[in-house]
């Protein structure tokens, strides 16, 4: 009687075993189609149940799982770093020659700014100083040259060095989201494919003149300089952001001059050299660039922001005279 009842608790044993493998195994595969795969989580190919992670496939998928719940509230919640384009200023700078002060030239009034956006999204640390007043021998140029003669507020960099002479945009760390910044490369290669110029042609219904790319900007997106055929009198020069196939445009329409449309001297054209960027952002509508635009007597800033198939101008613009 002992002996048959211990088979009978023996064949329970095993019977209960093998049908929690076989649920664990129906879970497996049931997380491997419904949700989210290694292959889209990892950017690898597909693993398989148990493989070589040492992981059971429960375990596996629960982990994967998570991390795209995890990324999916994050976009939708905005824990995403963002630009807030509300919080932005007119309080452009240049720096000196010894690239150890940066002056806000335009700014008078605010005093509360510890960051200073260079070239490509450089950031330095800076300090208030003083407020500078005007000098008796003030050239009227924003220049490096002319820099303790020009009024305005005085910073100092901190941990660090500003490039001498180049334009910096100042701001509050506390209002301005560093880690929405995007890495910009600055490019100057002429031409594109077929594909985005039958794009561009299409929605500018405009005919291209000439092309260039002039930054890629990570993740996959670049910014290309177009010229168009004159119509009549007007021509029209573009910058052009490109995410895949989407592309969004600021359009600069003048009368054509050979000696000077756009700019004073410019020959009637656009080159990439005219051109840089002080930095690219992410924010909740799309991509903010800060554009430097140089010309014969100096440069202009601008901040354009994504919206739709247009570059929108958010009117925080300056204009550094140097002429020599």
């Amino acid at each position: 009687m002992k002996k048959l009842l211990f088979l009978v608790l023996a064949a329970c044993m095993i019977g209960g075993c093998s049908g929690t493998k076989a649920e664990k195994s129906d879970q497996g595969a049931g997380s491997a189609k419904d949700g989210i795969s290694g292959e889209a989580v990892n950017g690898g190919s597909k693993p398989e149940a148990g493989g070589a992670s040492g992981k059971g496939p429960d375990e596996t998928d629960s982990e994967n799982g998570k991390d795209a719940e995890t990324a999916q509230r994050d976009n939708e919640s905005g824990s995403k770093p963002y630009l807030d384009t509300t919080q932005l200023q007119n309080t452009y700078g240049f720096a000196d020659n010894t690239g150890k002060y940066i002056l806000s030239y335009e700014n008078t009034e605010n005093a509360d700014l510890n960051k200073a956006i260079g070239k490509n999204g450089q950031v330095l640390s800076v300090k208030f100083v003083k407020k500078q007043a005007r000098g008796s021998q003030d050239d009227g140029r924003q220049t490096a040259n002319n820099f303790h003669q020009v009024p305005g507020l005085l910073f100092e960099v901190e941990g660090g060095k500003a490039q001498p002479n180049e334009t910096y945009y100042l701001v509050s760390g506390d209002a301005f989201n560093v880690e929405s910044l995007l890495k910009v490369k600055e490019v100057a290669a002429e031409g594109a494919d077929d594909g985005l110029k039958r794009n561009i042609e299409e929605t500018k219904a405009q005919k291209i003149e000439k092309i260039w790319k002039i930054a890629d900007i990570e993740p996959e997106q670049a910014v290309y300089l177009v010229q168009f055929k004159k119509q009549g009198r007007k021509v029209t020069a573009s910058l052009v952001l490109v995410q895949g196939d989407r592309i969004a445009a600021k359009d600069f329409t003048a009368d054509y001059d050979p000696i000077s449309t756009w700019r004073v001297d410019d020959g009637g054209e656009v080159v990439p050299e005219m051109f840089s960027f002080l930095f690219a952002a992410s924010s909740r509508e799309g991509t903010v660039l800060a554009v430097a635009w140089a010309g014969a007597e100096g440069e202009n800033e601008h901040i354009y922001k994504q919206q739709g198939t247009e570059l929108v101008d958010l009117n925080l613009s300056s204009g550094r005279y140097m002429v020599p």
